[in-house]
């Protein structure tokens, strides 16, 4: 169990000692006055109710076998439990805000980009900062010379649909890798984004599927995308991917849709 889960079932607890409190003071506070002792008589017993009159104690005899004493009985025996459990709950309460006072979860994202040995890196992950940034791109053999359009982050894409993904992501200091070399299952593919997202400390990568409306194509993707799948990268969680027809082109609103859903701005 993680502190964060721990701190969230103590909150809980805290919750649910507290209604408890105050349903037992509600009925202390409609209980018969004073106290009750039980008193041994030869072979019985019998029952004292003490209370206070104008600071004096007074005993008041109570016979079990009257109805309405034996109601005050039972009332003052509930009593007595109440008078005993509100100070242990009191004092559980206290104790439990004190510890959850004190506990704080450990994130990653509190030291996002923390520096050992002058090394920028993710802590508690796999991606060392500094490593991911040597990675090359536009490492895909694949008809290199439709790598035509330029992007603000200096590169070349093969789409002007790319242009806005690739402008989208620089423009919101998203670190990214375009066509760089990704091994997957003994297999080398060539996924158009390879992300470092920002809150989670995770790769995710996106696909854009240029002309998902043309059925060979669309049929070579769906049969990338099972790759991914049953490699591990799945849509919606590490993988994006955006589409276009010929009448539906893609757009920044688009765009902006899938940053935000996956929690990327």
């Amino acid at each position: 169990m993680s502190i964060s889960e721990i701190i969230s079932d103590l909150y809980q607890e805290i919750e649910r000692e507290k209604k408890t409190m105050a349903f037992l003071e509600r009925r202390k506070s409609i209980m018969p006055e004073g106290s009750l002792e039980m008193l041994p008589q030869f072979e019985n017993n019998y029952y004292v109710q003490r209370v206070y009159v104008e600071g004096s104690q007074k005993s008041i005899h109570l016979d079990k076998n009257d109805e309405e004493h034996l109601d005050i009985i039972k009332k003052l025996m509930e009593k007595k439990t109440l008078v005993h459990g509100i100070p242990i709950l009191r004092k559980n309460i206290d104790a439990m805000e004190k510890c959850v006072g004190k506990l704080r979860p450990y994130s990653p994202n509190d030291f996002k980009y923390g520096e050992l040995l002058g090394q920028n890196y993710y802590l508690d992950d796999e991606v060392c900062l500094r490593e991911w940034k040597k990675k090359p791109e536009c490492q895909n053999p694949w008809h290199p010379e439709h790598l035509i359009h330029d992007v603000k982050s200096g590169i070349k894409v093969r789409s002007k649909s790319e242009v806005l993904i690739a402008d989208s992501l620089y423009d919101h200091r998203i670190l990214n890798k375009y066509e760089t070399e990704l091994l997957l299952g003994g297999k080398v593919l060539f996924p158009d984004f390879e992300l470092l997202h920002p809150k989670l400390l995770e790769l995710v990568w996106w696909e854009h599927l240029g002309c998902i409306d043309d059925p060979g194509y669309a049929y070579d993707n769906i049969k990338k995308l099972d790759y991914y799948a049953a490699n591990g990268i799945l849509l919606g969680k590490n993988l994006i991917v955006t589409y276009e027809t010929r009448d539906r082109p893609l757009t920044h609103d688009m765009i902006n849709s899938k940053l935000r859903q996956f929690e990327l701005i």
